[in-house]
């Protein structure tokens, strides 16, 4: 009987094989079986047993970080945290995460990219206030606009009453001042 194999020294295709058994939920036996079966492979159960055990937890570890960027992508939508804030708190999580693995973050690159980060935020804010001062000097134009028109009009139909030899009434002085702004 040959040698049980390492899980490392797997070909590919055994190594996708083990990895669908996992995600099926087979036993360390019924994977250990199928492999056999299959692929003429065989390894130890106790070695699938940990390796499983090894796979599930970073299934659990990648759908946690999901979670968690959804989170934060949720966050920075609902406008709840600042760019900085959440490179922050992802660095922090991190930290607790994997004490060791923080310390190859360069924390000046971090700080440069949590600055960018708010000038991008920064910006976006600055060309959302020039999109609203843009439409409030659009509608003040169409005031100005629609305004100007009615005098324009007024003053026409006022000069044809004049030119036609009619008396001024009291109404038409009232339109006249309306249209200088004076009533």
């Amino acid at each position: 009987m040959p040698k049980p194999r390492s899980v490392d020294q797997l070909s590919s295709e055994a190594r996708n094989l083990l990895y669908a058994c996992f995600a099926e939920g087979l036993t360390a036996a019924e994977t250990t079986a199928r492999l056999k079966d299959t692929l003429d492979v065989e390894l130890a159960e106790r070695t699938v047993g940990r390796r499983k055990a090894e796979w599930t937890e970073a299934q659990a570890r990648r759908q946690r970080g999901r979670e968690q960027l959804e989170d934060l992508v949720s966050a920075s939508r609902k406008g709840n945290a600042t760019a900085s804030e959440m490179l922050t708190a992802l660095a922090m999580q991190q930290l607790m995460n994997d004490p060791d693995g923080v310390m190859e973050l360069d924390p000046i690159a971090l700080q440069q990219t949590s600055i960018k980060a708010e000038q991008v935020k920064l910006q976006a804010q600055s060309l959302a206030l020039k999109e609203r001062e843009i439409a409030l000097s659009e509608s003040k134009f169409a005031l100005l606009k629609a305004e100007r028109e009615r005098a324009l009009a007024a003053t026409s139909e006022l000069e044809k009453k004049a030119q036609s030899g009619q008396q001024l009434t009291a109404d038409d002085i009232r339109r006249i001042r309306e249209v200088y702004g004076l009533a």
